[in-house]
């Protein structure tokens, strides 16, 4: 068993990587997703009362996910076991594992002496929890030492991008092993890479690309720029198609000053719902990348890459977004970002 970490940017296919190179055929996995509300409680469990039949309450510990898969992997030992906690660091991680952070050290080796005929895999060190004991080994064993079993693997996800969201220390941290997922699009299938952002067509890799060549390359008037490049994955390929029966929003304007009247033909009323099926796919790309680009990536520099002195709010860079066409969706950047769009097309 194996405690692996993997991080990088939001989209950079760390879960992708989870399922296609650690999740075997045949292995268990349970997955899980750390949040700032998440406790030792949820995660290791905790004890609750309970009523019997005939109305006496009584105490019992009712396991949370980490103890029930410990039991699970303790008792099919030729089972692989993998527990996968995404966003890891969103959750305060030292607390919610607590004594059970011990755990994680890992034996990596047989011993002439004192291995206690752990196999490699196994927790180096035990702790002592009755609660969890009595899961894993019965009620005759609850003073035995806690460890993990050997089959039993743990994966976490982190975006090191995120905001707002808890560190995770050096102690903590050395009792992984850290994988970065790269950033780039040589694993990304075509139909992905290639495909074009709406109707403007600039595919969604040179998009990817020239931005984040925008990010890195302001590295010192941006915090952590790397951590804030757009992944390869943060889009999934429907976000980018582009639903022409929108048409031209001048109509929809028009049509939505009748609705307020209550004057719209029944032809009128099918339109406007066409239309807004339409919207609502093509508002997709700017209310998840560009949204993205204004609130986080460029908060603190947007003038690095929008026009802000001709759009001054995310409401109108989208309003703009959306009642332009083909290229012209993109002159809510400044010049040299759209001539970087061109140019990249034309070569």
């Amino acid at each position: 068993g194996r405690n692996i970490l993997l991080y990088g940017v939001p989209g950079s296919g760390k879960s992708w990587t989870i399922e296609h190179e650690y999740c075997k055929p045949g292995s268990v996995v349970e997955r899980l997703v750390f949040h700032p509300d998440y406790t030792y409680s949820d995660f290791i469990g905790q004890i609750l009362p309970a009523v019997s039949d005939d109305g006496q309450v009584s105490y019992k510990f009712t396991p949370g996910p980490f103890t029930n898969i410990l039991r699970e992997s303790y008792n099919n030992p030729s089972k692989e076991y993998i527990l996968i906690i995404e966003e890891i660091n969103r959750g305060n991680a030292p607390a919610i594992f607590g004594e059970v952070f011990q755990l994680l050290d890992r034996k990596v080796e047989i011993r002439d002496i004192d291995d206690n005929g752990y196999p490699i895999g196994t927790s180096e060190y035990g702790i002592t929890n009755m609660n969890i004991a009595e899961e894993m080994y019965g009620k005759d064993r609850k003073t035995e030492k806690v460890r993990i079993p050997s089959n039993l693997s743990i994966i976490g996800t982190m975006n090191t991008s995120d905001q707002n969201v808890f560190t995770l220390d050096t102690a903590f941290q050395r009792r992984w092993d850290m994988r970065l997922i790269e950033n780039d699009f040589a694993s990304v299938d075509s139909s992905l890479a290639d495909a074009e952002i709406l109707d403007t067509g600039i595919t969604w890799k040179n998009f990817c690309v020239e931005i984040n060549k925008i990010v890195v390359g302001n590295s010192t008037r941006m915090t952590s720029a790397e951590d804030k490049r757009l992944g390869a994955y943060f889009v999934h390929v429907h976000d980018l198609k582009y639903d022409d029966t929108m048409g031209d929003l001048k109509e929809y304007d028009t049509l939505r000053v009748k609705e307020t009247s209550g004057s719209l033909t029944d032809d009128e009323k099918s339109r406007i719902a066409v239309i807004r099926d339409a919207m609502r796919q093509n508002r997709k790309f700017p209310e998840k990348v560009i949204k993205y680009l204004w609130d986080d990536a460029f908060k603190f520099n947007r003038e690095i890459i929008f026009e802000v002195n001709e759009y001054q709010s995310l409401e109108q860079v989208i309003h703009a977004f959306m009642y332009a066409s083909g290229t012209e969706r993109f002159k809510v950047f400044k010049d040299n970002v759209r001539d970087a769009f061109a140019n990249v097309e034309e070569d």
